[in-house]
């Protein structure tokens, strides 16, 4: 299920969860995006807005976690 998830996410979707996983906090830092090849802020914000859309994560008291934690690993 994860890999047929995993498949239809975009370049900086995937970027940006994998940034995630890592345990980045300042995603939007230009060392982190450029580490994680993350282009834009404005991509940030729509990776994490389709993310919680398409229940991948979840946006919890402005914490954003997965809503599978499996799903990380």
């Amino acid at each position: 299920m994860f890999v047929t998830i995993t498949e239809t996410l975009t370049t900086q979707q995937m970027n940006y969860l994998n940034a995630l996983i890592a345990g980045e906090k300042a995603i939007s830092s230009t060392e982190v995006m450029h580490r994680y090849q993350i282009s834009s802020t404005t991509s940030i914000s729509r990776s994490k807005a389709t993310l919680i859309k398409n229940d991948i994560l979840d946006n919890k008291a402005d914490e954003i976690s997965f809503q599978d934690p499996i799903y990380a690993y």
